[in-house]
């Protein structure tokens, strides 16, 4: 089978930006969202632009023009923030190591590593902001502590709640909402650290980037906000309805419905065939992806890497 020709490198315009850590469970994340990438054809038009612990550099595909490696020591290893690993995937793809970015992609997608990215993505070029779904914010309680922290700290919270996990936009200004959200992640720590560190599903300080995400967009509003596709990204795995024109991305989320990164990790599905699952399905796709060996998907895809 001849190799299809891949893009020249001048016409990828979009770069996929993550983190993996020196974990087993995020290396087998990121072969979620690689094998997306790949099966999907998002590949052809971006790169997969992935920060990375040092122990993880020569883990990750070696000899993949598409991937490009960064290493950056996570901030979790020590420090105030010990242990809270979810900074990792923020305050480390924020910062001198990746401000070339901004003059070599027009888009950035900043993303977690559990997330299958669909064919719609491969040629969507938005005009505005696109914000994923948050589902960390969905009590009054979170909306007052929330309204309450940002008075504090004098921003006019626009009570844009839920803004999301991931977010795409031209490079620079994702590269600015990211250095926003290390910020207010830092400011949150704070926050937590002198009242405690209270409870989910209410206010809680085991989302700080999330929190920090949604204050980075509402104290920028008319960049972020005012015109902006909202709630797109990020949909979630458990889905069971058919992937349309708008399903750009899944994420991958622990839940006790199908599908279930945690149950597919446990081997609750192993007794369903692959061959079985139906791909025009959000959760269905999901699970053919994580099931389906690297070899057998670049193979259909013809993937010449």
């Amino acid at each position: 089978m001849a190799p299809t020709t891949p893009m020249p490198a001048h016409e990828k315009d979009l770069g996929i930006l993550l983190y993996i850590d020196d974990h087993p469970s995020m290396y087998e994340e990121f072969g979620w969202i690689y094998k997306s990438w790949i099966h999907s054809g998002v590949w052809r038009r971006s790169d997969l632009i992935v920060v990375c612990h040092p122990k993880a550099y020569d883990r990750l595909p070696g000899d993949d023009p598409g991937v490009i490696k960064i290493a950056a020591e996570p901030i979790s290893r020590e420090g105030r923030w010990k242990g809270y690993h979810f900074i990792n995937s923020i305050a480390c793809v924020s910062g001198p190591h990746t401000a070339h970015l901004a003059g070599q992609y027009k888009w950035l997608l900043r993303t977690d590593a559990d997330v299958f990215l669909t064919r719609h993505l491969a040629g969507f070029r938005p005009n505005f902001p696109v914000l994923g779904r948050g589902r960390y914010a969905e009590n009054q309680e979170v909306w007052d502590k929330m309204t309450a922290f940002c008075e504090a700290h004098g921003v006019a919270h626009q009570r844009s709640f839920g803004c999301g996990s991931s977010i795409l936009a031209e490079s620079s200004l994702v590269l600015f909402f990211l250095e926003r959200q290390t910020y207010w992640c830092e400011r949150l720590l704070e926050h937590f650290d002198a009242h405690g560190e209270g409870r989910w599903p209410g206010w809680f300080k085991g989302v700080i980037t999330l929190y920090a995400g949604e204050i980075a967009a509402n104290e920028n509003h008319n960049a972020f906000l005012r015109y902006s596709y909202q709630r797109i990204l990020d949909l979630e795995s458990y889905v069971v309805g058919h992937i349309d024109e708008f399903t750009l991305h899944i994420h991958a989320i622990h839940t006790d419905d199908y599908f279930s990164k945690s149950k597919f990790r446990h081997g609750d599905y192993e007794h369903i065939a692959t061959a079985s699952l139906d791909t025009s399905k959000v959760n269905q796709y999901a699970h053919w992806i994580a099931a389906t060996p690297l070899g057998d998907i670049k193979s259909a895809a013809e993937y010449p890497y």
